[in-house]
């Protein structure tokens, strides 16, 4: 029909990733790292700045934020798009419409904030935003398995036994972590390069940060075990919880691992710069795929291949202001990236509890739902059945009739009606 919504197939992480990254999309990230860049040297380098700044990162939040949500339109797509065939310079013009609106919204922010006498707030509030940004990592990671789409919509039996599987997982889980500790080694060894500790100090915190991995095994196995009773016995949440609890429990060790690097040692820039752009981009993707899942299947359609780049870019500048407006408040880089590793590494933590039972309720409702089709399907299927064979039979009846009695009239079964359908159907859902 001409009024129905066209539906997309639902938006794979993989093809959520290739999304991000299209040519047709890609001055919009290189403009977002020179934004940025340039943003976080003003705010640096110059005092007296920071409310300035703070209403930039909003307002280009905010004009990406309005852009994905008209990304759908023809006439603006073809303003901030870069679609193949048109002329080059257009990698340059798609940039802008946000520009102009960023800049827009930020004056717009500034004199409202000016006028009410709260310029100096707006620092600060972003800046606060910086603990919600950190919770929802967690939770959007979270949400990424919990909402990953059921395949399995039939009971299977769990596939190692209890005792092979949990093998199997703490064997994996130390495997990862044991990468982890390689790894923060390798950056906690770029500490020595600016003299601010020496070998011996890095062995020293390795093995501290070693015994800290164990016991967060220890913890992990405490906290998962309700939700492991739950799962154990379905093969599909049997084997999703188990992923999502070598994850969370990965990805809390390499946050735990960063932040007690911030506290122990000095890194360069650099190094320091490059880790936390990695930890930024694995944030966003999680964030906007999060949102793909929510919608898939919606008629809201808030996430689509679209405008999935434009939603990232307005989660990106959102994180990037708190943590530029953080770093003033606190006097310090190192103080905001620690509180916010160990802020994501809780929640994952606590999450940790709560995702078993979800992740078997929303699969025993989803084999519910299958199950009940099904029936439905079934009983409708039968139902036509039922009342074709009088039709059948009356029209047999009616070629066969005695040619006085052609003249009759012939009395014939009416099919079901889509409304006594639905009537069996409500019935047989009661």
């Amino acid at each position: 029909m001409d009024g129905e919504v066209e539906q997309e197939p639902p938006l794979t992480l993989l093809g959520l990733v290739r999304t991000l990254t299209a040519t047709a999309t890609l001055p919009h990230l290189l403009g977002f790292l020179a934004v940025v860049v340039a943003l976080f040297v003003t705010v640096g380098g110059t005092a007296g700045l920071e409310t300035e700044a703070a209403a930039a990162f909003v307002g280009m939040g905010l004009a990406y934020a309005g852009v994905a949500m008209l990304a759908e339109q023809q006439s603006l797509r073809t303003w901030v798009v870069a679609e193949k065939g048109r002329p080059r310079w257009t990698l340059i013009t798609v940039v802008l419409v946000p520009l102009a609106l960023g800049s827009v919204c930020a004056g717009l922010i500034l004199t409202v904030f000016d006028a009410a006498g709260l310029g100096s707030t707006l620092p600060v509030v972003l800046a606060g935003l910086f603990v919600a940004w950190s919770v929802g990592q967690g939770r959007s990671f979270r949400s990424a398995i919990v909402r990953w789409p059921t395949t399995a919509l039939e009971p299977a039996t769990r596939n190692p036994p209890g005792g092979m599987a949990t093998v199997l997982r703490i064997g994996a889980t130390g495997v990862l972590l044991l990468v982890v500790l390689v790894a923060q080694a390798a950056l906690a060894g770029t500490s020595i390069l600016s003299a601010s500790v020496s070998l011996f100090d890095v062995i020293l915190n390795q093995l501290a940060m070693a015994g800290g991995f164990a016991a967060l095994v220890v913890v992990g196995e405490f906290i998962t075990a309700g939700g492991r009773r739950q799962c154990q016995t379905d093969r599909w949440t049997s084997r999703m919880f188990t992923r999502w609890h070598v994850l969370a429990l990965v990805f809390a060790a390499w946050h735990l691992g960063t932040a007690w690097r911030h506290i122990t040692s000095t890194q360069p820039q650099v190094a320091t710069a490059v880790e936390e752009i990695i930890l930024m981009v694995v944030t966003v993707v999680m964030a906007v795929w999060s949102m793909t899942s929510k919608t898939t299947g919606s008629d809201l359609g808030l996430v689509r291949r679209s405008n999935a780049l434009f939603w990232g870019l307005a989660f990106g500048y959102a994180y990037a202001g708190s943590v530029a407006m953080l770093s003033t408040v606190v006097q310090g880089v190192s103080g905001v990236l620690f509180l916010g590793h160990v802020v994501v590494a809780l929640t994952l933590l606590m999450l940790l509890r709560t995702t078993g039972p979800l992740l078997a309720n929303r699969h025993a409702t989803a084999m519910s739902h299958a199950a009940m089709g099904a029936r439905v399907e079934a009983r409708i299927s039968e139902r036509s059945t039922d009342a074709s064979e009088p039709m059948l039979h009356a029209e047999a009846e009616a070629t066969t009739a005695a040619p006085e009695e052609a003249d009759a009239p012939v009395v014939t079964v009416e099919p079901i009606t889509s409304e006594a359908a639905e009537e069996d159907v409500i019935e047989l859902l009661d």
